[in-house]
């Protein structure tokens, strides 16, 4: 990068003045206008599960240990957030998994703020590795700094640990059937750390929107939460039945949720 010396500086520079303010400034100036570097985080198996902390620009590199050439895929996609970039084929070694015949490359970009539970899952049933099986999940974050960031949950992100700022919006989508006896209920938040804002099926396609979902089809259900203040709290959801109150939960959902104290 080339920098545009000023008139006033190139002035000085004839001159042979300088004071020590002015240099101050003139170097703090140059650093500021540096172009800021992304960074290129590299997950492998010994990863699954963990929380995993990017900046929008940078790349997220994952590596799996695969009996296929290109054993695994993402189990959804994550508009305006992160990006899928390449996928290519390694020697088994660089999935961190020894005796792994190959490993499956992929890799990613964070476009813009927010939080996921990123999934992948094998493309072809057995076609993972042991000991990680089918099945590699890591919770990504993406922050920039002073802006409130949409944290989005699904399913897959079952009994795991999310970290969000506070007045983030918390996003959980939960799987339901139409026209099913079973619905997702919140049980009460024992605190104030974060704040049901809605409940609701999620938003059909526009090609959804044409005809009503057949009974038995998979729907959606979205609930949206609101971080109001610093702590950690349990989000716990339990899908039963809405005519038999003594029926038995059919499967749960809990959401572990820490919101740090904000910078000073």
């Amino acid at each position: 990068m080339i920098m545009k010396v000023p008139k006033s500086l190139f002035c000085r520079l004839r001159t042979g003045f300088f004071t020590p303010r002015f240099l101050l400034s003139f170097l703090l100036a140059a650093f500021f206008a540096l172009p800021a570097r992304a960074d290129i985080v590299t997950l492998t198996a010994a990863d699954n599960g963990k929380q995993v902390q990017l900046r929008v620009g940078d790349q997220l590199v994952v590596r799996l240990p695969t009996s296929t050439r290109y054993g695994w895929r993402a189990a959804q996609v994550y508009p305006g957030q992160l990006t899928f970039v390449s996928s290519s084929a390694l020697p088994g070694v660089s999935s961190g998994v020894p005796g792994a015949p190959a490993t499956h490359q992929m890799r990613f970009q964070a476009i813009g703020t927010g939080g996921l539970d990123l999934t992948l899952i094998a493309a072809v049933p057995g076609g993972g590795y042991s000991p990680l099986g089918s099945y590699f999940h890591v919770y990504v974050t993406i922050d920039q700094p002073g802006v409130a960031k949409n944290v989005n949950i699904t399913e897959y992100g079952n009994h795991s640990r999310v970290k969000v700022n506070q007045g983030d919006q918390l996003q959980i989508r939960l799987s339901t059937t139409a026209g099913s006896p079973n619905a997702w209920e919140v049980m009460p938040l024992e605190d104030d750390i974060v704040k049901l804002v809605s409940g609701a099926p999620a938003a059909p396609s526009k090609k959804a929107r044409k005809k009503k979902a057949k009974a038995g089809s998979p729907e959606e259900v979205t609930f949206q939460f609101q971080a109001l203040k610093p702590g950690q709290t349990t989000v716990r959801f339990l899908y039963r039945s809405i005519t038999d109150n003594d029926a038995p939960p059919v499967r749960d959902f809990e959401l572990q949720v820490e919101v740090p104290e904000p910078p000073k």
